[in-house]
């Protein structure tokens, strides 16, 4: 197992591909450790390019076919819009955890990946752990650091720009019926939902909640972070702590 070191600085201009990966799960957001993903996207993203050069969306097939775990899901009102797009067998996998890890693996292989890139990625990279340990087999991601969005689009979120959309915004209503763009506390989000909707200058833009529409949201947060942060190092394997904004 490769050793993931928390806080370790590279330079992402020099780094070719990149995974950037999204999960959708069954289980409680609110109690970690019963999450679980029935969908893992992935984008290889070319940094040089500037572009998408392999997507996929891998199903679990032991709970997609669930449909009383589906249905209880926060993705439960797009269970017929998964039962459709599953249809396209050159960008939906439906499988079993080993096999899909296995195909993971080879694209990871393929394109020589060291790094994955998620927004709040933590609980990307644990919940797919959890899955590999509840499967009993060979997690891909363990061996990938970590470089999170949430982390690099400070430089948009610490803005006087940015926290003034969100105050001026803070009556529009998020999934959950609480305000989009500010918290509890009186805090700026720093979900991918509000930075991405600062970005497009549209309040009112909702979050598809399937994983590969909500990786080209992350690919654009990195991308518009990348130009702001000019040719410096990043952190990888580590994030603001977010629960101080949430709250």
């Amino acid at each position: 197992m490769k050793k993931i070191i928390k806080g370790k600085r590279v330079n992402i201009d020099k780094i070719r591909y990149l995974l950037f990966t999204d999960t959708e799960t069954i289980g409680s957001i609110y109690v970690k450790e019963s999450v679980l993903p029935f969908e893992i996207g992935i984008k290889v993203y070319d940094t040089i390019e500037k572009k998408v050069v392999y997507q996929k969306s891998y199903i679990v097939r032991k709970f997609f076919n669930d449909k009383y775990i589906m249905l209880s899901t926060f993705s439960a009102t797009k269970y017929p819009q998964y039962k459709e797009n599953i249809k396209d067998k050159k960008t939906y996998f439906i499988g079993s955890v080993r096999d899909i890890y296995k195909h993971i693996k080879n694209i990871i292989n393929k394109f020589n990946i060291g790094v994955m890139v998620a927004h709040n990625g933590q609980f990307d990279k644990d919940a797919l752990a959890r899955l590999g340990n509840e499967f009993a087999c060979y997690n891909p991601f363990e061996d990938l650091d970590l470089l999170d969005t949430m982390e690099i689009s400070q430089v948009i979120t610490n803005s006087k720009q940015y926290v003034n959309f969100c105050k001026k915004n803070k009556h529009i209503k998020n999934a959950m019926g609480e305000s989009a763009f500010i918290t509890n506390s009186g805090r700026v989000r720093l979900t991918a939902q509000a930075i991405y909707a600062y970005i497009i200058d549209n309040p009112e833009y909702q979050e598809s909640h399937t994983a590969l529409n909500d990786i080209d949201d992350e690919i654009r947060i990195f991308q518009e972070s990348s130009d702001l942060l000019g040719n410096r190092l990043v952190r990888l394997n580590v994030a603001p702590n977010w629960q101080e904004y949430e709250n």
